[in-house]
């Protein structure tokens, strides 16, 4: 059975909100724009502004080439999500911070690992392999925190040149805060109306004639959720130092750590047949002991050699060690009449991975005649190791509209899981200036994996491959940059299923390919600015012939979109954009009449997000803010039998920065989903089985405070 929920109009309070004066959610490369600087005492007030910036925008980043290079030079698409953004969203997760760029979308409910998966432009963000926190691999099998962050990056499409083996949706970049010049205190309370609390302390000086500097954060939670019984708390803390021996060395290291237990949560079930059993935005079908328990560990260290004006030289190296224990409950051969046998997931301690990573290049500039040369070479290396056991026993008969507490089972054998991977890659990268107008950049990634299973030898797998990347690059004029990118990835394509004739065997390389053209620009000395891409993804597709129930990369995935994202200071109080992407994802040449030309899972059609900021100067400090997420529905199997419904959210909030007794004092309020509305984010549907939904939050406000010594 078919089930899609009607697609609902979104109402005229929402255009209207979006079109006067929408939010600071979303869209990222939007700039910084005037922050008041206050001079005041307990008796007056007076501020200051510099109304020639954007808010919230960043002009450069590393995520896409190696080396620091200017967005609007940039041949890809990347997104650049800054602190000020961070803050002023009072986003506390990754996935409330990318719920600003159009090109991701929420993937499956978020509350079975307490871990939240997403995807770019249609494709999976590889928990193992899609994610770096300055430009290094980080595991997000635990969540990742923000606290010590002072921006996202993402890369969309294919960064097999950059980052090695991973889908070609593209990279998700998290970087660390650095020391401030000078002693800064920041004092952070939040409070929201579902019952969280946050605090954060952050403290950062450079010392010594501006040879030592040091960033401190700590930060505390105890949050709920408008879900039932979905609580937890966390602490983490981290310390990033900088040291510079000589003006051109420096040297930097940073340690992290993070302590989260929350209460797993699984919102309506979806009956076998696809009859959504909806009892409630507040449900939680999980048992009452149903928790995870996670616990992360990150050091890093790195060294920054500048030999001089045209040489440099960076290095670095990292260990992350994360744990997750888990007692979890979930529902299976679901029946319309919400009957069900509830099943457990229980792990024997904790499943544990850990992961190291390295890079370094060498960075340059030099001419041969006339053309000039900006060029990368170097190496990147990264292994992580996964061991754990787990045991699937039942629960017993359950009801979803009258459900039992029942007490947690005791465990059936326990099912090892125990892996290792290995992955070395070398590249370079060449960036050729023909005149003012026309460049191009070549690379190319030589690459190498090992899979390796102790307990299954004869799953081993080593995999070689080259992946390379070109584009063209056209200047027509000042701060209009238009270019044409072509760029293979390439990741492990992982196992046969189960019920395939050569189960668990490796498939070997999944390979893809992505060609982008583009235009960036700025215009009205950096009031306005805009990007535009145009782009189709072809990957791999694990497919089972019919025939021989044999598993293999036979059939095609491919996706064709359109990015579009305009924004800009129409006055000196007001800036507003728009972001969107509309994508048309198909499965081709499968095999199978129940595949081909159908829609991916976890495939939205289009999202588009409105904003804007209004500072008002009646009262200095003050700015309200709005925005609104017009969001597609998606398919949750690959034969589009089940489909959630479309739906559209609006925020709005407002920020007041003041000073008064030597200090500066920041207040915010946001109020999120402001109409209320009833809809399901994601969700799982196993055909035949079972499904889950995961309802999006409902209205809800957050209070903070900000306090800056």
């Amino acid at each position: 059975m078919k089930q899609t929920r009607n697609n609902p109009t979104p109402s005229r309070v929402a255009m209207l909100l979006a079109a006067g004066f929408t939010t600071v959610t979303v869209s990222a490369q939007t700039t910084p724009a005037r922050e008041p600087d206050a001079t005041t005492n307990l008796s007056q007030l007076v501020v200051t502004a510099d109304n020639s910036q954007l808010r919230y925008r960043e002009l450069s980043s590393s995520a896409a080439l190696f080396a620091d290079t200017p967005l609007l030079e940039t041949p890809f698409s990347v997104s650049v999500f800054n602190q000020q953004l961070i803050e002023d969203q009072r986003a506390f997760s990754l996935k409330e911070v990318l719920e600003n760029e159009p090109s991701v979308a929420v993937q499956m409910p978020g509350g079975f690992y307490g871990t939240q998966n997403l995807s770019l432009r249609g494709f999976t963000v590889d928990n193992f392999n899609g994610y770096r926190v300055d430009g290094l691999p980080m595991i997000q099998t635990v969540s990742p925190y923000l606290d010590d962050k002072s921006r996202v990056e993402v890369l969309k499409g294919p960064a097999a040149l950059r980052y090695g083996f991973m889908p070609p949706g593209g990279a998700i970049n998290l970087v660390r805060k650095r020391p401030t010049e000078e002693l800064s205190t920041s004092l952070q309370f939040d409070v929201n109306t579902f019952g969280r609390m946050y605090s954060q302390l952050d403290v950062s000086d450079t010392v010594a004639n501006g040879q030592f500097g040091y960033r401190l954060v700590l930060a505390g939670d105890e949050f709920d959720s408008f879900y039932d019984n979905a609580g937890g708390d966390r602490q983490m803390g981290s310390l990033f130092t900088q040291w510079k021996p000589t003006e051109t060395v420096t040297i930097w290291s940073s340690l992290s750590t993070q302590d989260l237990t929350r209460n797993g949560y699984y919102g309506p079930m979806i009956s076998a047949n696809g009859l959504v059993l909806d009892t409630g935005v507040k449900t939680n079908i999980m048992q009452d002991w149903a928790r995870n328990e996670q616990e992360s560990y990150d050091v890093a260290i790195g060294a920054d050699i500048d030999f001089n004006e045209d040489w440099k030289l960076r290095a670095s190296v990292n260990y992350q060690e994360s744990d997750r224990e888990s007692r979890l409950s979930y529902p299976y051969s679901v029946q319309d009449d919400g009957t069900y046998t509830e099943g457990a997931l229980l792990t024997n301690g904790p499943f544990e991975w850990d992961s190291w990573g390295a890079h370094v290049h060498l960075q340059g500039t030099f001419n041969t005649g006339s053309l000039q040369h900006d060029i990368v070479i170097g190496s990147q290396y990264r292994s992580y190791d996964s061991y754990g056991e787990r045991s699937f026993p039942d629960v017993g008969p359950n009801d979803a509209y009258r459900p039992v507490p029942l007490p947690i089972p005791a465990p059936g054998p326990w099912r090892a899981i125990d892996f290792e991977y290995e992955e070395l890659g070398f590249f370079v990268t060449d960036t050729i200036k023909f005149t003012e107008q026309w460049s191009a950049m070549l690379g190319a990634r030589y690459g190498r994996y090992e899979n390796t299973y102790p307990s299954d030898p004869a799953s081993n797998d080593t995999v070689s491959d080259w992946s390379p990347t070109a584009a063209l690059m056209y200047a027509p004029v000042e701060q209009v940059h238009a270019y044409l990118t072509y760029t293979k990835g390439l990741q492990d394509g992982g196992f046969a299923g189960r019920t395939a004739a050569n189960a668990f065997a490796p498939l070997g390389v999944q390979e893809s390919e992505q060609v982008e053209l583009g235009v960036k620009t700025d215009w009205c000395d950096g009031r306005f600015s805009g990007e535009l891409a145009v782009f189709q993804i072809e990957q791999d597709l694990a497919m089972i012939d019919p025939v021989s129930n044999i598993a293999a990369l036979s059939g095609l995935q491919r996706h064709r979109g359109v990015e579009l994202a305009l924004r800009g200071r129409i006055t000196d109080e007001w800036q507003a954009g728009v972001a969107t992407m509309l994508l048309d994802a198909e499965q081709v040449d499968t095999g199978s009449v129940l595949t081909s030309g159908r829609t991916p899972q976890y495939v939205p059609e289009y999202q588009v997000n409105l904003w804007s900021v209004l500072d008002i100067p009646q009262v200095p400090g003050l700015a309200l803010t709005a925005g609104v997420r017009f969001v597609d529905g998606q398919y949750l199997d690959q034969q589009e039998q089940f489909k959630t419904g479309s739906y559209s959210v609006v925020d709005v909030g407002a920020r007041y920065k003041f000073r008064a007794a030597d200090t500066d004092w920041t207040l915010r309020v946001n109020v999120q989903n402001l109409l209320d509305e009833r809809y399901y984010e994601s969700g799982e549907f196993y055909p035949g089985d079972a499904g889950y939904l995961a309802y999006g939050s409902p209205i809800g406000a957050n209070f903070s405070v900000k306090v800056d010594f």
